[in-house]
């Protein structure tokens, strides 16, 4: 019966055999299943929980929600005067609005700009959520039926679409990633949108305040006009926010929702954006897990396996040679109750840390020696890296290429998996 009249599909964690993993509870690193198994979670819901499970702080600030003592879900409440006062300090913008999940979030930027530019095109990269807008174009690089054309972060491709359509793109908007990209990337595609007069809006659902007590790329690496931000701001509760300038934002003043004021999701962002806001969390979470990518990467390489790291301590991504040695990667790690995120990125809690974390460079260690020397003359290659892009950012990696290898390297990622 499980989840048999679920008319969704989730992403969640799975068993061996494709069955969803039920959880019974966490603590801290530590999540456990109906079978009584302990695992240590990496996958932290895709990266939103950020201090780990069950955190006191925010845990007490929600009990004092829930029992009545800091509002209703009936109007306004200190709490909310409180969240938003943190989030201008933490991230600015002339007007700050509250929505309840990324996806809403972007989609509500997306939409305030079009109404203040008139204008309906954007062109879009990475992963914005699971709203019908963002459905695939019946051609590469060409609008769906939304509007949206996707430039799959190629620059090239990014420059001939707003040169194709002078004067009719809204926005150009970005998924921020912490993994393919560097700081450079951002700065070319400030150096191609500005000039032609496009906001960019940058959707930091999954990067703001992991890395930093702020956004990680809006006004530190190059300017955004609009942001939008989520998973870090409550620990895992659902609230999302659009910031930026208050022209382009001006039709979301008339957006509102029956549980705006909901006090329990208020005070877990409250008691978050706290204890987020003073740098301590990022760089403890940053250090522990740079420490974990070292003894992870050393025992991989004990073991001779064709996989490696990339990324930082607060975010990283395995990229495995094929297919074939991924899939028996993450079935070895999740017989040790490692719970990674398959394919996509790794997001350590602050929660990894002392006993915590040397038990999960223990268990990943056991992990490797059962595949040690499975495949002696496999090697990660171009392929290799095309592909954990593809699947972690939704998009292609900042690799050099012609635009005739764009589209080849596009069929191949849409035939792959």
């Amino acid at each position: 019966m499980l989840g048999s009249v679920l008319g969704q599909s989730p992403i969640h964690p799975r068993r061996g055999d494709g069955r969803p993993l039920v959880l019974t509870g966490g603590n801290g690193v530590y999540v456990h299943d109906d079978a009584g198994n302990t695992w240590i979670d990496f996958d932290n819901a895709r990266s939103s929980v950020l201090l780990g499970h069950a955190d006191a702080r925010v845990a007490e600030a929600v009990a004092e929600a829930a029992r009545g003592g800091r509002g209703t879900t009936t109007g306004w409440t200190a709490t909310l005067d409180s969240v938003l006062d943190r989030l201008h300090r933490l991230c600015g913008g002339d007007r700050i609005s509250l929505f309840r999940t990324g996806t809403a979030a972007v989609r509500a930027a997306v939409g305030a700009v079009r109404d203040s530019t008139g204008k309906r095109l954007v062109l879009s990269s990475g992963y914005h959520g699971y709203d019908v807008m963002w459905s695939a174009p019946p051609a590469l690089f060409e609008p769906n039926a939304d509007g949206i054309i996707d430039f799959l972060y190629d620059l090239e491709v990014l420059t001939r679409c707003l040169d194709r359509e002078p004067g009719a793109v809204a926005a150009v908007v970005v998924s921020t990633d912490a993994i393919h990209l560097d700081e450079g990337w951002y700065r070319r595609l400030d150096a191609i949108a500005r000039p032609r007069g496009v906001v960019v809006i940058l959707d930091e659902v999954r990067t703001g305040l992991r890395h930093r007590p702020g956004l990680q790329i809006a006004g530190q690496v190059i300017p955004a006009d609009v942001w939008v931000l989520s998973k870090g701001m409550a620990n895992g509760h659902a609230i999302s926010a659009v910031g930026g300038d208050a022209t382009l934002l001006n039709s979301l003043r008339q957006t509102s929702f029956t549980s705006y004021f909901e006090p329990t999701i208020l005070a877990a962002a409250e008691a978050t954006l706290a204890v987020v806001e003073t740098g301590e969390v990022q760089s403890a979470v940053l250090a522990q897990g740079d420490h974990f990518i070292a003894e992870a990467g050393s025992a991989l390489a004990e073991a001779g396996l064709p996989i490696e790291i990339i990324g930082g301590g607060a975010m990283f991504q395995f990229v495995c040679a094929n297919a074939v040695v991924e899939n028996e990667f993450y079935r070895a790690a999740g017989a040790e109750f490692l719970l990674f995120y398959p394919g996509d990125h790794q997001a350590p809690s602050l929660a990894l840390s002392g006993d915590a974390l040397d038990e999960s460079v223990q268990r990943f260690r056991k992990a490797c020696k059962v595949l040690a020397g499975r495949w002696p003359d496999v090697k990660i290659d171009e392929k290799s890296r095309y592909r954990a892009a593809w699947w972690e950012m939704c998009g292609l990696g900042d690799f050099a290429r012609t635009p005739d290898e764009t589209s080849r390297w596009v069929d191949w990622l849409n035939q792959t998996d």
